[in-house]
């Protein structure tokens, strides 16, 4: 159940990301990003559309869903605070921040989310300059 979870959580995210980039997200576009078969991503994508996460439209480009974009926003949230303690305060190297994140995005429950947002004075954006997402929706006023 869990690498369901993950794999649902990294597709929610790939598709997040080309939006944010202003790319179509297509079923081509994740299969090319996360190294996917074309069957798989469709098989993925059509247990996801089921589980109500993403629509299909008429032009084949994936629709987030509110519960989609919600969990999408919640995963790349966690992904990019990550991101930031893995640059500010364990020191990693840039080139091993975002996979590192990745891993990091599924295991970081909400409790330690809202403690790593005030740990680190509430950052707006990653170390890349992405805007972290969804900030006002953890509950965690600025000290």
């Amino acid at each position: 159940m869990t690498d369901l979870i993950d794999t649902t959580e990294m597709y929610l995210r790939t598709i997040y990301e080309l939006i944010e980039d202003g790319v179509p997200p297509l079923r081509a576009r994740i299969a090319e990003q996360l190294g996917h078969s074309g069957p798989t991503v469709s098989q993925t994508i059509a247990r996801m559309e089921r589980d109500g996460f993403v629509m299909v439209g008429q032009d084949r480009t994936l629709v987030l869903t509110e519960a989609g974009l919600e969990l999408a926003t919640r995963v790349m949230r966690k992904h990019r605070l990550a991101e930031r303690l893995l640059t500010d305060v364990i020191g990693l190297d840039m080139p091993h921040v975002h996979e590192e994140a990745c891993r990091w995005e599924h295991v970081m429950s909400d409790r330690v989310e809202r403690r790593l947002v005030e740990m680190l004075g509430w950052p707006e954006r990653s170390p890349y300059g992405n805007v972290i997402p969804g900030l006002d929706e953890l509950d965690v006023a600025p000290g």
